[in-house]
């Protein structure tokens, strides 16, 4: 793609263009002419090492209008002038006197209140500059090209704000604002004068456009509605990425680096793994024990990936304990290694814990090497990446600057992250939700555990994956020991890979399937708790390593206290989503140490903690959460594990709206039962599938077509984020901060209190560079993680100091009970699980 072919100059559209200013900084002004400039050598780099030029080609091969030579180099020409256009609307006297001081416009008043925004000006600029170029061409390509053009000039109005909606953020203030300020014309040459003047009076921004384009628009098939979709989504990131890049080299004088990192060197140290050496050098026979299956689903899975490269969505199906993680890594490598573009992976978990162990198995990979200064984790709870070595050709401020970019614009090479990061990404629409979204071209992304996303969105999942992997160049590993096959409710012919062509061979092994024996008597029995606990407290004479998992933490934390205030010759721990990750880490700790124990948890330990129980006992919930639970017991297959599950609350009430807990899905029904034991998850899923599949069909809110017609099609980005949100927790919560002192498992010491005064210091501190502050916050909310509790808003509580949302409160010891926060302290009925 030649940009500076396509590139309007806006030389030849303003008088006295040396007059206007972008940006202020001091003494110092940048002209919009610079800014621009700026602009478009971001956008040159950009475009070349995430390969844009690939997704417009695709853009364009997706409608036949865009397809004739001339219609693509239009299309081009308005793609490159949106970052070109979006910021001449600083013409406006009201801007350049009220934000620039700029005195040279002093004497100009406004016919109308134009107060001092710019962007909807761009926009109305960028239409009628192209309005005139659009009126000779062919019908049905005037038409298709006047829709690209009103989207463009849509993500120009929206460049420093929320991408919402484009009826109610856009069409209707584009009708409101119909004539442009004629008294801003001075500054206009005589060709752009004569369209704007000629843009007023034939007023071509009215209703009926915009009333066709929407019904044009709600009439698309759904691929090619996700296509105008992920459009005006990777403009936007675009734009906002380079305005933003450039703006911040104009403000701290330093170009800002955007590097094409090469895997050859991450790809030779995996290699020269040892494990990895003897999984390729050694005769699989010769390999013993769950190794040997190990090694065969490592093999067999990187085979069927090599014959399939030229697909998109690969699915890796294996048992608990297989290797999977390593498994992906080795495949997210050779797609790297193998496929033309790809130049980021992205490693994706359900819950922070996973992405803590995972971090942990990347550095045991690539131990001795520097690699994991290439992976960076990206989350809520983990401090912006510094790269120390920057300090050598770099000064202070410069580094964390570089650093701060880095985590907004997620450049690195490798990435950890959440789901919900991940979808925020995707489908967010904030401004800082667009920052990321054009570096997710060109990437190997591998989701893991997707069944923990919300049921009554998988139709729609597995919809934009396909399509955002066709047109974003994307590899898609998808993979779990429960793995539901979405292709069910997939829209398009667009085969994806199973990776294991048999998986029984796998999951129907003794070592997978004879590890756990199941036992049901608890399940239908009264008084189900008295005896769960006679039970427990029986077991543990045996001196065994016992886990009991309940899906409320009231249920768990209560009978937690039971055991610890019985006479009981074994150590009692107690884990669950309140933890913060020092605790968690001290309590796994103790429980690989310790040979006789009982651990009470919640869901926590399903899914990220590594552990090893003999025996385990499990209130009923979803069919997967007890093939992960059991994935707990007897790990090793070195012995014989116990499994018993039990039925005390209603996981109806505590999933709520998750057909996976309708009793015709849980361990109450028998087909379920023969289902988990024979491993046969397919048999559940295909029932469980062809129901979720009905329901979009519903006339409800969970209508598929309405939603892509609705919403999707007509570019309500609000309402896409609100559908696609992986977490609708209703729970009206607030946070807490209490003022402890802990200990982690090396021993260092980390106090609430001074933590706390460090936060209040820094947040007061408005002499530090802006970079340098956000990373440091990150350092320290990092930290103040390890002291910060959510309780429902309704709880009464006394607190010392708040700050924002955050309510500090001194002494926070009164608060525990055997380390423990003490909920009964704040209990409420809203108080369901953590």
């Amino acid at each position: 793609m030649n940009i500076d072919k396509y590139s309007v100059s806006l030389k030849e559209l303003i008088d006295h263009d040396d007059k206007f200013y972008a940006h202020s900084e001091g003494n110092r002004v940048e002209t919009i002419n610079e800014h621009i400039e700026l602009c478009i050598k971001y956008l040159k780099r950009i475009v070349s090492v995430k390969n844009i030029d690939g997704i417009i080609t695709k853009i364009i091969q997706s409608n036949q209008n865009l397809q004739a030579g001339s219609s693509k180099e239009l299309f081009i020409e308005l793609f490159i002038n949106t970052i070109v256009f979006h910021d001449i609307g600083k013409i406006n006297p009201k801007f350049q006197i009220d934000k620039m001081h700029n005195n040279h416009l002093k004497d100009i008043a406004s016919e109308r209140n134009y107060q001092s925004r710019h962007s909807l000006l761009s926009a109305y600029i960028y239409i009628a500059y192209y309005n005139e170029k659009l009126k000779d061409l062919p019908k049905n390509i005037k038409f298709t090209m006047m829709i690209y053009m009103y989207l463009n000039a849509f993500v120009i109005s929206r460049h420093h704000s929320q991408i919402n909606d484009l009826k109610s953020n856009f069409i209707n203030d584009m009708i409101d604002e119909n004539e442009i300020n004629l008294n801003l014309i001075q500054w206009f040459n005589e060709n752009l004068l004569k369209l704007l003047k000629q843009q007023n009076e034939v007023s071509l921004i009215k209703k009926r456009p915009w009333q066709k384009m929407e019904c044009f628009l709600a009439k698309q098939s759904i691929n090619n509605q996700i296509n105008v979709y992920l459009y005006v989504r990777l403009l936007h990131s675009l734009l906002v990425t380079c305005d933003y890049l450039a703006t911040s080299e104009f403000k701290n004088r330093k170009e800002i680096a955007i590097n094409n990192y090469q895997f050859d060197e991450i790809i030779e140290a995996y290699n020269n793994n040892d494990l990895i050496k003897k999984i390729r050098e050694n005769d699989v026979a010769k390999i013993e024990g769950i190794n040997r299956l190990r090694t065969e689903i490592f093999l067999e899975s990187e085979r069927n990936l090599l014959n399939n490269l030229d697909k998109n969505i690969f699915y890796l199906e294996a048992p608990t304990g297989s290797g999977k993680s390593n498994t992906a890594l080795n495949l997210s490598l050779q797609l790297v290694n193998r496929c033309e573009n790809l130049n980021k992976i992205i490693y994706v978990y359900p819950f922070n814990t996973l992405v803590e162990q995972n971090v942990e198995n990347l550095a045991m990979s690539f131990k001795g090497t520097n690699v994991m200064d290439k992976v960076a984790v990206i989350n809520s709870v983990t401090p912006i990446k510094v790269d120390e070595e920057m300090s050598i050709l770099y000064s202070e401020n410069e580094k964390y600057q570089q650093a701060l970019l880095d985590r907004q614009f997620l450049t690195y090479p490798i990435l950890l992250t959440t789901h919900v990061s991940l979808f925020d990404t995707m489908f967010g629409n904030n401004r800082e939700s667009s920052f990321g979204f054009c570096q997710l071209a060109n990437s190997v992304i591998v989701l893991d555990e997707i069944q923990n996303y919300r049921i009554n969105i998988w139709n729609e999942i597995i919809i934009f994956l396909k399509q955002y992997a066709k047109i974003l160049n994307l590899k898609i590993v998808i993979m779990s020991a429960t793995l539901p096959n979405l292709e069910i409710l997939a829209l398009n012919d667009d085969k994806s890979i199973q990776l294991i062509n048999n998986k029984d061979k796998y999951y129907q092994n003794k070592l997978f399937k004879n590890r756990v024996k199941l036992d049901y008597h608890l399940l239908n029995v009264n008084d189900v708790e008295e005896k769960l606990f006679n039970e427990i407290c029986k077991q543990s004479k045996s001196q065994k390593r016992i886990m009991i998992e309940f899906i409320c933490r009231k249920t768990a934390d209560k009978f937690y206290q039971r055991l610890k205030n019985t006479e009981i010759d074994s150590q009692i721990l107690f884990i669950s989503g309140l933890d913060s990750v020092i605790e968690r880490k001290r309590i796994i700790e103790k429980v690989k140490n310790l040979s006789s124990l009982i651990l009470v948890a919640t869901q926590v330990v399903e899914a990220g903690i590594d552990i090893d129980m003999d025996i385990g006992y499990k209130d009923i919930s979803k069919l997967d959460s007890e093939e992960q639970f059991m994935g707990r017991i007897n790990r090793s297959s070195k012995r014989v594990g116990y499994v018993y599950f039990f039925n005390l609350d209603n996981a109806m009430k505590i999933y709520n709206g998750d057909e996976r807990v309708d009793p015709r899905f849980t361990l109450q029904n028998e087909n379920c039962k023969n289902f988990l034991e024979s491993k046969n998850f397919t048999g559940y899923y295909d029932k469980l599938l062809q129901i979720v599949k009905d329901s979009v069909n519903q006339d409800n809110d969970n209508n598929l077509q309405a939603f892509f017609k609705e919403q999707v099609g007509i570019l309500s980005f609000i309402n896409v984020a609100k559908k696609m949100s992986l977490i609708l927790d209703t729970r009206d919560r607030i946070s807490i901060y209490l003022a402890t002192i802990i200990k982690d498992v090396d021993g260092h010491i980390y106090d609430g209190k001074k933590i706390w005064t460090r936060y209040e210091k820094l947040l007061k501190d408005n002499e530090m560079d802006y970079s340098k502050k956000i990373v440091e916050l990150s350092k320290i909310k990092s930290e103040m993680n390890y002291f910060i509790y959510q309780i429902d808003r309704n709880c009464r509580f006394d607190y010392d100091k708040q700050i924002g949302d955050l309510y500090y409160i001194d002494g926070g010891e009164k608060y525990m009970k055997y380390g423990k926060l003490d909920m009964t302290i704040f209990d409420t009925e809203n108080e369901l699980f953590i």
